[in-house]
């Protein structure tokens, strides 16, 4: 497996993290989200992720989400690259 390749699977393994998180599927945030905004603190330590959906996103989609922030944004917790 070449870098890009490893790259691009560890990517989709946390978008699929991500998805778990807010409960939605991946299919669901890879059509519906347009930003994933890393949280850190002012020390620099990583707190979580904000991911803002499109302004067209199903309301059904929408209303899965946990730890909804607006009406098109929700926040995760810490997701490990592991």
């Amino acid at each position: 497996m070449n870098n890009d390749q490893f790259n691009q699977y560890d990517a989709e393994r946390f978008k699929q993290r991500v998805a778990q998180e807010l409960g939605i599927t991946l299919e669901e945030l890879k059509t519906w989200m347009i930003n994933d905004i890393e949280r850190v603190t002012e020390g620099g330590s990583e707190v979580g992720h904000m991911v803002v959906f499109r302004e067209s996103t199903p309301v059904e989609v929408l209303d899965k989400l946990r730890n909804r922030q607006s009406q098109f944004t929700a926040m995760t917790g810490v997701i490990t690259h592991d």
